[in-house]
């Protein structure tokens, strides 16, 4: 079965723009100086980054149900899905992302899990201020990583 890239673009397109919402959303909470309550601030960083890899994730989901035809479904799934993203698969796929750009989208996973097992005033600050600071750039890096992916995909299926 031959996959559908045109779908498979216009999901991921869609996901793309949505990821590019919430960082510019993050932007205009970096400029609120009102945000004074440091709990208040760590919510809000903590809700945008948890959406900010869920964005991602569904990207990789697409990938995997369409191209791959094979989404992890045990427990540890979200890990072996972005592994998955890191592979190279002949005749189908070249990988997605690399190594470096994994371990980056790791962090985000990392604290997708904290998010969803603390209660907010348990996350640390830092940790959150470090995250946002380098989503845009972790998104720069994962739109080029898509869009080469797109290029070489259509290629291969046309």
């Amino acid at each position: 079965m031959t996959p559908n890239i045109v779908l498979l673009e216009a999901r991921i397109r869609k996901e793309l723009f949505q990821l590019e919402k919430l960082e510019a959303e993050l932007k205009s909470v970096n400029k609120m100086k009102d945000l004074k309550f440091e709990s208040v601030r760590s919510r809000v960083y903590a809700s945008i980054l948890h959406d900010f890899y869920s964005g991602i994730e569904k990207v990789f989901i697409n990938i995997a149900r369409e191209i791959d035809r094979s989404v992890p479904g045990t427990e540890g799934w979200h890990r072996q899905l972005l592994e998955q993203m890191t592979l190279d698969i002949p005749s189908k796929r070249p990988a997605v992302i690399d190594n470096h750009l994994a371990d980056q989208i790791h962090q985000y996973l990392s604290f997708r899990h904290r998010f969803r097992n603390l209660y907010g005033f348990e996350l640390k600050p830092d940790k959150l201020e470090e995250l946002a600071q380098n989503m845009g750039g972790c998104l720069k890096q994962f739109k080029k990583s898509i869009e080469i992916f797109l290029e070489v995909v259509s290629n291969i299926v046309e």
